[in-house]
């Protein structure tokens, strides 16, 4: 995985519910235990450690954000995919400042969940 220092393509949390319903895809690169405690529930869960062995899953015709607790992590995956030429993108503050702007975050039981 390219760890470059250049800042990702990203975008604010206030405007994810508006991208995803635009067709944007949501990508949480978390790891299992902070993904069960609480995850947007238009996200599609592929840890940071699996992004390589499944590049070959995302479509140069689709646009992804990527988001994990603050964007650091995210952020590091949307260089890559970038770098592979597909459209990303990542979620500035991750899933701490996303808790801020939407009610879609739940737990793996589907209750409300946590950002942990």
């Amino acid at each position: 995985m390219v760890l470059g220092i250049s800042h990702p393509p990203s975008i604010d949390p206030e405007q994810l519910e508006s991208l995803i319903q635009d067709g944007f895809k949501l990508i949480d690169v978390r790891e299992q235990d902070e993904w069960d405690a609480g995850h947007h529930q238009s996200a599609e869960h592929i840890p940071m450690g699996m992004i390589v062995e499944s590049i070959n899953s995302f479509k140069d015709s689709e646009k992804y954000v990527f988001v994990c607790r603050s964007g650091a992590r995210s952020g590091k995956v949307t260089n890559f995919v970038a770098s592979q030429n597909i459209e990303s993108y990542n979620l500035s503050g991750g899933m701490k400042e996303l808790q801020n702007f939407t009610e879609k975050i739940f737990n793996s039981e589907g209750n409300p969940g946590q950002v942990i």
